[in-house]
């Protein structure tokens, strides 16, 4: 197991420098070196390395780090294991948020705050809504249904807003929909890695109830654990989480989804204790890699990041569905 461990820490440490030493300009090892320990490295050379590429760098960690602590929380929490912010509508919800705040005119005056803020209401409440229904359906197919539908919606209102949309506010808001992990700089870096930090941690403190809960709700009631808290808990983290990181990269897809299958996969448990810093490892190794590819470090020019996930990610979403119907999930 500790072998494991190393192999995705090592993997997420190359994929993390590699994001640091590529790029479309040209930067020398050594002038990297230089510019990440305070050396003396060409001017240019030092904000392309540490006002550039080194926030991207940890902007994909954190934020695809975090969207696979999100998934792993939604799917206990609903024993699905095609729960996902992007699968259940809670990226949608955050879209549709930041396209009120982006489009409505007051994402304009308070930037990225508002943004923030109103992309965490709109994932929020989108959980609440598929929370009340699985509560009232116990089908899986039900909940899977309103979440595409609750999609739907947004994506209708979301075009409505845009076909009003002045033609900078619209140009703005379709690029940040292709998702990228370049929008965060090292003034706006505080804003985005503190929530996301504060979820992880977090969601940490909860392992122990999230074990319980694997059995179901009335295991770990007899175990002593307040479901409702424990509810209200992982909706406030993912909430959090995935708001924060949509305001800021996009839509990202399918990190949140896959990361947690793979942790499954490769350490063959189901114990958060195990599958929760996993999910967090590959989640992280999943957001270097989809960005690295995103950039196209030889090329001058990059493709967005949310084509790569797709590609990356829809295979494994069709994949857990045939297998759903020849095994019985262990979530």
């Amino acid at each position: 197991m500790r072998i494991r461990f190393a192999a995705i820490a090592l993997l997420a440490g190359l994929l993390f420098f590699l994001s640091i030493f590529l790029g479309s300009v040209y930067v020398s090892p050594a002038e990297v070196w230089q510019s990440l320990t305070g050396g003396e490295a060409p001017l240019l050379s030092q904000k392309i390395v540490t006002a550039v590429r080194l926030p991207r760098a940890l902007t994909a960690a954190l934020g695809g780090g975090g969207l696979a602590v999100a998934g792993l929380l939604m799917q206990t929490l609903f024993r699905n294991p095609l729960a996902g912010p992007s699968v259940l509508g809670l990226s949608s919800g955050a879209s549709l948020a930041v396209a009120v705040t982006a489009m409505g005119g007051t994402g304009l005056v308070f930037g990225y705050y508002t943004q923030t803020i109103a992309a965490v209401i709109g994932s929020t409440a989108v959980l609440l809504i598929i929370l009340a229904v699985a509560r009232r359906f116990a089908d899986v197919t039900v909940v899977l249904i309103v979440g595409l539908m609750l999609s739907f919606f947004t994506s209708a209102v979301v075009g409505l807003l845009q076909s009003v949309a002045d033609e900078s506010s619209l140009k703005a808001f379709v690029y940040w929909g292709f998702g990228s992990f370049a929008g965060v700089g090292t003034a706006q870096m505080p804003v985005f890695a503190g929530p996301v930090i504060a979820g992880i941690l977090l969601s940490a403190l909860l392992i122990k109830p999230l074990n319980a809960l694997l059995p179901g709700e009335m295991h770990a009631k007899s175990m002593g654990v307040n479901t409702g808290r424990l509810r209200l808990a992982v909706m406030g983290i993912t909430g959090m989480v995935t708001g924060v990181v949509t305001a800021f990269c996009g839509p990202v897809a399918f990190i949140g989804l896959a990361a947690p299958h793979f942790a499954r996969m490769t350490f063959g448990s189901v114990n958060h204790g195990i599958i929760l810093p996993a999910s967090l490892g590959i989640g992280a190794v999943l957001g270097l890699l989809c960005d690295l590819i995103a950039r196209r470090p030889f090329a001058d020019t990059g493709i967005p990041l949310n084509t790569v996930c797709a590609f990356m990610g829809a295979p494994v979403v069709i994949y857990l569905i045939f297998a759903g119907r020849r095994k019985k999930w262990l979530i």
